[in-house]
């Protein structure tokens, strides 16, 4: 491959291999954002083959002179009802039991109520099972995979000198996922191991499980993907030869577990949200044709394979229950293409897939295609929406004289940079009526929704048709805002207009400080809370009552951040995250703050509750279901829990200062800590104990604690801890005390 090429293989990787956005240096505004990303359906499957085609010879053949496909300019979207309440009444976040029991049962914390997300603990409705999914490696358990924590790649089934980016990693003899299933005794309390029922999942690694629960059945359904963990989400081909399996395991009488049925989808599952009875979820597939390595082709070479590529090589299948009959995931005549993708210079040829599963049939109720990208995705009990970010690298690399050099010379000279990227991030709207998808629009933000792939869905909010969305400014400086807001609503002609934005002319006042990044972010109702982060905490509130007039209301700046915002009720928020140094802005232990919001002009911190010191570590710093959360009743205030890894002094009565904030202790203890948050009069935080599972006190000098993550449930006034494949139980005014683990 020549210099050239090879210049333009990774410059289309640095973009996210995305449509470019225009070049034009616009700024954030409701005239300077409609940058068009329709999504608009071709002629026939022939011309959407064609674009498909031509994305996948542009993308390896010559970045200045891809194919333009041609778009049917009369093709345009039709808009539709959202779903009815009923349609997610039995969605995440509901604390009622299905058979009326009484019970306070609690539920996985999710971003919307209606909306159910995948965990890898879920408690039945009446509270009395615990539904736990392991996956370990040579007897050790990992319910979690973090980027920074996986294992070297010979450890799991790779040698060292190959190439992850050849073919999918297979899963290595030993690893095995299993789902426990456990009666809990809530009077007790105590947990009692009913049944390990062994999941295969066909060389795949499962992402979490949903319980979908009826009158008479309860069903597990897991979600799987192929272990390619080393896989650049920037790189398409790294998409290639992946494969998705969901699994449903009928666990209704658990002596007699079994599985009901499964498919298997070509290319990999971004994400899933479960709404009542079906499930959806947006895939990424990218085309592969065998025996051939796009990147070890001449461009002349690859152009013809991808000509003489047979079309069920390039497009995504599915297959039930292992069989060898594959059937069409899409129907290519009805999938969209981007109207940018005709009018800008790049366009990705990977395949997004937004599909829904009748979970009662395993049957595809409706699918929606489009050729594009996707990385996050939004559910509220309406709609669905895909967003991915797209980056602008059109003035190329600069050399050190400041003049932009010439991409089409072979040779670069040794001193150069790369300019700054332009970035934007593009959403697409599905309506949600029952089991079927209506494309409504699409829309461009400027800004982009962060790195953690968890918080990214939090930026963005639907509310009576209006869709709100906080987003990170690429550009930086003091005369920058380094958050921005904007709203969207649907034009009814495929485009997501934005009708507002802050700051603006007549709001310009800023959200957050030059050089501050958002860390929490929660809407709720008509307010948005957001938290920036460098050496100070400001907790900025929202008013987006009316969303073509958004009003700043005001703003608190307090030490430290918080990283997740929970509503305890409508005049008290709650923040967890880490205390930090506002000299130095070194980040210290676990910080909780109590904020009284009920007057959006003056937010106060009520209270704070320090625990650990610097190197305290907790999976609800990352992760929103490692929180519990179970509401207030007349008996007891709002109780919360969660799993943290304490170094240094559990309750530190204040935050450490001078040098001391650059010290860093040693491990303590490992333990589910629990916390009432009261309101009104009486308002403030009360710690309620620990239950310590792992103490540096109890080890032999060669211990280390594990870094899992975390999981709690509650069932009145009982209490469950799931620590790597282990369960203890405690009552929650003697957390002290758990039982021995189940």
């Amino acid at each position: 491959m020549n210099v050239r090429i090879s210049l333009v293989a990774s410059l289309i990787s640095a973009v996210l291999l995305a449509a470019c956005s225009s070049d034009e240096d616009l700024g954030p505004g409701p005239d300077n954002a409609n940058t068009s990303r329709k999504l608009k359906t071709l002629e026939n499957s022939d011309t959407f083959l064609d674009a498909l085609r031509a994305g996948l010879i542009a993308q390896v053949s010559d970045a200045n002179s891809y194919p333009e496909p041609v778009v049917d300019s009369d093709s345009s979207p039709v808009s539709a009802e959202g779903a009815s309440d009923s349609d997610a009444s039995d969605g995440g976040g509901s604390t009622a039991s299905p058979d009326d029991s009484g019970n306070e049962v609690t539920s996985t914390n999710v971003q919307e109520l209606g909306v159910d997300e995948q965990d890898w603990v879920k408690l039945s409705g009446n509270g009395e099972r615990l539904y736990v999914l392991e996956s370990a490696y040579s007897g050790y358990g990992f319910p979690s995979i973090e980027f920074d924590e996986i294992p070297p790649p010979d450890s799991i089934g790779m040698t060292s000198d190959e190439d992850p980016g050849d073919s999918p990693i297979e899963a290595p003899e030993g690893y095995q996922t299993t789902l426990r299933i456990l009666q809990l005794d809530a009077d007790a309390p105590d947990a009692v191991s009913l049944r390990d029922f062994p999941v295969p999942l066909e060389g795949g690694y499962a992402e979490g499980f949903y319980l979908y629960e009826t009158e008479d059945k309860a069903q597990a359904v897991l979600t799987s993907n192929s272990n390619n963990y080393w896989a650049y989400w920037s790189e398409s081909y790294s998409f290639g030869d992946q494969s998705s399996v969901i699994t449903r395991v009928d666990v209704t009488d658990p002596d007699n577990a079994s599985i009901t049925g499964s498919l298997t989808v070509d290319g990999q599952i971004v994400s899933s949200r479960r709404i009542g009875k079906y499930l959806f979820f947006a895939s990424r597939f990218y085309p592969t044709i065998p025996g051939v390595q796009p990147y070890d082709q001449t461009p002349e070479a690859w152009q013809a394979a991808v000509n003489n590529a047979d079309v069920t090589d390039l497009l995504p299948q599915y297959q039930l229950d292992g069989s060898d009959v594959q059937t069409a995931l899409i129907d290519p005549a009805e999938c969209f293409v981007s109207e940018a993708a005709s009018n800008n210079d790049y366009y990705s040829p990977d395949i997004i897939t937004l599909a829904v599963l009748d979970l009662d049939t395993l049957q595809f109720s409706d699918s929606e295609c489009y050729l594009g990208a996707s990385e996050t995705l939004y559910a509220s009990p309406n709609a669905v929406f895909l967003a991915t970010t797209q980056y602008d690298y059109s003035v190329g690399p600069i050399a050190e004289d400041g003049s932009v050099v010439d991409v089409e010379q072979d040779v670069f000279p040794i001193d150069f940079i790369w300019s700054d990227p332009r970035v934007d991030t593009d959403i697409h709207q599905f309506d949600i009526d029952g089991g079927q998808l209506v494309y409504t629009g699409s829309g461009t933000v400027p800004g982009h929704l962060g790195w953690n792939e968890l918080r990214k869905p939090f930026r963005m909010s639907e509310k009576d048709g209006y869709l709100r969305v906080a987003t990170m400014n690429d550009r930086q400086g003091l005369e920058e805002s380094p958050i921005l807001m904007t709203v969207l609503k649907a034009d009814g002609n495929g485009e997501l207009k934005t009708v507002s934005t802050l700051p603006n002319s007549s709001q310009p006042a800023f959200i957050g400080k030059p050089g501050e990044q958002l860390f929490a972010s929660r809407f709720l109702g008509d307010r948005s809370y957001l938290v920036t982060f460098r050496q100070t905490d400001p907790l900025y509130v929202l008013d987006l009552a009316d969303p073509e007039n958004p009003l700043l209301a005001g703003e608190l700046q307090i030490n430290g951040y918080s990283d997740y915002l929970h509503p305890i009720d409508e005049n008290y928020l709650l923040g967890i995250g880490r205390d930090a140094d506002p000299a130095s802005g070194a980040e210290l232990g676990i910080k909780l703050s109590l904020f009284d919001v009920s007057n959006p002009a003056s937010p106060s911190e009520i209270q704070s509750v320090l625990v650990g010191q610097t190197g305290t570590h907790s999976s609800a710093l990352y992760d929103h279901r490692a929180i519990t959360v179970q509401s207030a009743t007349e008996q007891h205030p709002t109780r919360v829990s969660f799993g943290i890894n304490v170094n240094g002094q559990a309750l530190p009565s204040s935050s450490a200062t001078g040098n001391d904030v650059f010290s860093y202790y040693d491990w303590t203890y490992t333990g589910l800590h629990g916390f009432d948050i009261s309101t009104g009069t009486d308002a403030g935080i009360t710690f309620r104990g620990a239950m310590v599972v792992e103490s540096a006190a109890n080890d032999d000098g060669y211990f280390y604690p594990s870094y899992v993550n975390d999981r709690s449930v509650m069932v009145n006034d009982s209490l469950f801890y799931i620590h790597g494949t282990r369960v203890y139980a405690a009552p929650w005014n003697d957390l002290a005390n758990p039982t021995p683990a189940r």
